[in-house]
């Protein structure tokens, strides 16, 4: 798991939800743990395509749950987007 990449979701995540970074564990829930509405994992998926510049389809993000899952998802799109 890339570091660089787990430490820019964890601040994303903090800035979008108002939490402390601290607060912010890989298994740690959007819905269960931060009580992140529907509205509030929108603007957070938005707010991570901005910082990774790369698009994230609500078809592709439907189903990230903890910290981990998204941090996984985007070192996905990253590897794809690298010119072999």
């Amino acid at each position: 798991m890339n570091t660089n990449v787990q430490q820019r979701v964890v601040k994303v995540i903090s800035e979008i939800l108002n939490r402390e970074e601290s607060e912010i564990r890989l298994d740690t829930s959007l819905l269960n743990d931060l009580q992140a509405s529907s509205l509030d994992q929108m603007s957070l998926f938005v707010a991570l395509e901005d910082e990774f510049q790369s698009t994230m389809p609500p078809d592709e993000v439907t189903g990230l749950d903890t910290v981990k899952d998204i941090i996984e998802f985007i070192d996905r799109k990253l590897e794809q987007t690298i010119p072999t």
